[in-house]
Formats: C-alpha cells, sequence, structure tokens
C-alpha cells in the first residue's frame, strides 16, 4: 500500500515535533488562497522570528519559482537572510514519514534536527524588512481584492509561517501574520465625552 499525506500532514507533524521539544505554546494556520504561494500564517510577538514554508514532498518545492516575477534576482537579494525556511515530507526506507528541510533560497543549508531551525530567529525589524523586500519580488495575485481583472499582491502578512522563539530557543507565542498586522495599527482614538454642563432651558408655567 503506498503512503499518502499531504502538506498539512507535514506541518502537524512540524508542530507536534516542537510541542514534544518544549519549544511550542500555540499556533495559528492560515487557510484559503493564500496556501498558493506559501502555506500557513504565524507572526510570533517574542525577540526572535522563523519563517516556515510547508511542502508535501521535495517534488512541490520547485513551483515556489514559479511565484516571482525574477527568482534570480530574489535570490540574490534574499540569500543573506537565515531565517526563512522550507519544510517537506519524505518517507524513509521503513516507510514512515520523516521531515526534511533547507533553507529557502540556498537549499544546500539543511538541519539534521529540525528543531534547530527555530535558532535562526532574527528581530522584528529585520523580519519585517524582510517581508517587503519578498513581496517586491512576489507576482501580484490575480484572486486579490483589486476589483475584476486587477491583481494584487497577497499580502506577506497573510501567507507565511513565522514563529516567535525566545532567547533560549523556546517557541512562546504566535498569531498569524494578518492578526498581527491589525495589532500594529494603532487603536482609534476613544470618543471624547464632553463633560461640560449644559445650561438647562428655561421652564415657562402658570400658577
Amino acid at each position: 500500500m503506498q503512503a499518502t499525506w499531504w502538506e498539512k500532514t507535514v506541518e502537524y507533524d512540524f508542530v507536534i515535533r516542537l510541542a514534544s521539544n518544549d519549544r511550542l505554546d500555540f499556533a495559528a494556520p492560515i487557510a484559503g488562497r493564500h496556501e498558493r504561494s506559501s502555506g500557513d500564517g504565524i507572526f510570533g510577538k517574542d525577540n526572535k522570528l522563523v519563517l516556515v514554508e510547508f511542502k508535501k514532498d521535495y517534488s512541490e518545492i520547485e513551483s515556489e519559482k514559479t511565484i516571482f516575477n525574477d527568482y534570480e534576482a530574489a535570490t540574490a537579494a534574499l540569500n543573506s537572510y537565515d531565517h526563512h525556511w522550507i519544510v517537506y515530507g519524505a518517507l524513509t526506507e521503513s516507510g514512515e514519514l520523516d521531515l526534511w528541510n533547507q533553507k529557502y533560497f540556498e537549499p544546500e543549508e539543511y538541519f539534521l534536527d529540525i528543531t534547530d531551525i527555530l535558532t535562526t530567529g532574527v528581530t522584528h525589524s529585520t523580519f519585517m524588512e524582510y517581508l517587503t523586500k519578498l513581496q517586491s519580488f512576489r507576482i501580484p495575485d490575480a484572486r486579490g481584492s483589486g476589483g475584476r481583472g486587477q491583481s494584487s499582491h497577497v499580502s506577506a502578512e497573510s501567507m507565511l509561517t513565522v514563529m516567535g522563539v525566545s532567547s533560549s530557543g523556546k517557541l512562546i507565542g504566535s498569531m498569524s501574520l494578518e492578526q498581527y498586522r491589525q495589532e500594529l495599527k494603532p487603536s482609534p482614538p476613544a470618543p471624547r465625552i464632553d463633560l461640560t454642563p449644559t445650561p438647562s432651558p428655561p421652564r415657562f408655567g402658570f400658577r
């Protein structure tokens, strides 16, 4: 019987491995059209951030190149960043599902222990800088909200997987990137309440 698994199987297996190594507190996957490019979106709010993209197996990694307007240029501009990884499934000789990994723009770099990916986290400012550059190389998605016949970018915040890592290497918190983007926006000011007393209108009556 041929083994069958999906991209979500890889993601869940990865999360389970993190949890079993005491590096996971919360995970928030993103589904829908955003998965076309990157799979699931999670944003950690601690001091270190890691970007992970899940694929069912090695053969699907090549499809990542099709979402760039110039993959070679993107590689030259972004491969100096160390926090962007691909995690995919592969069968062992005994027929069990195992997880493999490679750096997004430098596939020859990988970890033997997949949870070591979490040690490559970067600061929030570096991470946001990377997302801005990454999106500049992505092909706009025609299914965006730009209206009929128009194309728009699927924002990096809604389609990438990110995990927050503490200084001890523990994944301490995360959320979808779209949720985090909303948190970055300042809250609207509370409505101002005018406490100035309003004089009562004169009252007229008859005795």
